[in-house]
């Protein structure tokens, strides 16, 4: 075999390990995911993993160097998710308000954020309960060291709705106001009020996490200077996009 011969073979069989790694670490970390929310984070360990892929411990450390790694990989996967799949809605919105006013265009797309995100509830509900245990994390389950891998996921998700916010404020849709700190308050109380749905089995009505967090967001939204009848269009545009597809679509559904 030829020196170039050997080089291509040996490329080959580098990127065919490459591939089965990125392979396994998905399916680690998709097993993670599973076990985290089906059962909660002090579940997950690095032997319940390993014996659940039915890989050596060893090797589960080889992908994950601690546990504190393992969960911070899981917490970034889930938001990624969520982020990804939040970039498909946005030109949707666009197309829609493609001629809309301003003002209604820049409403439209900080609805849209809030609507996502009720509707990933539907589509991404491990990533959601991953996303709001880490919000809402009082006892650190990610350590402080490896935040780092997770910090970057979460602000660029926020990042994204502090742009519409700002274009709110600037087109007058909004009063003004700090666009970040607006997208803090807004994401934390859509967590934090969609987390009522868990006690829906004592009054599916009046505990309807969904419908609390759509009004609480319009009530937000309101607070801070928009138009009610921006508004309700606002609101009509999403409801217009939500009768062709999902307002969260799975992320397979576009790479098939």
């Amino acid at each position: 075999m030829t020196g170039e011969a050997e080089s291509q073979v040996s490329s080959q069989t580098l990127g065919k390990r490459a591939l089965n790694r990125l392979a396994r670490h998905s399916e680690y970390l998709q097993t993670a995911l599973r076990i985290a929310t089906e059962e909660g984070l002090d579940a997950l360990t690095m032997q319940r993993l390993a014996g659940e892929v039915e890989a050596a411990i060893g090797t589960v450390y080889t992908y994950f160097p601690s546990k504190g790694a393992l969960l911070a990989e899981v917490q970034r996967e889930a938001i990624d998710r969520l982020l990804g799949s939040y970039l498909l809605l946005r030109p949707d919105v666009e197309a829609r308000v493609a001629d809309a006013d301003p003002t209604l265009a820049a409403t439209a797309h900080v609805v849209a954020f809030a609507r996502f995100w009720i509707a990933s509830l539907d589509t991404y509900p491990q990533e959601q309960v991953l996303l709001q245990q880490l919000m809402n994390d009082s006892r650190r389950a990610v350590p402080d060291d490896e935040l780092g891998r997770v910090l970057p996921a979460i602000l660029r998700l926020f990042d994204l709705a502090r742009e519409r916010f700002d274009v709110a404020s600037a087109t007058g849709a909004l009063r003004a106001g700090d666009a970040m700190d607006r997208t803090v308050t807004f994401a934390f109380a859509l967590s934090g009020v969609l987390g009522v749905g868990k006690l829906d089995r004592w009054d599916v009505d009046l505990l309807d996490g969904r419908r609390l967090a759509r009004q609480m967001s319009d009530d937000l939204l309101l607070g801070w200077g928009a138009s009610p009848e921006a508004l309700a269009e606002a609101n009509g545009i999403l409801d217009a996009i939500a009768r062709q597809h999902h307002l969260a679509r799975p992320l397979s559904q576009e790479t098939l």
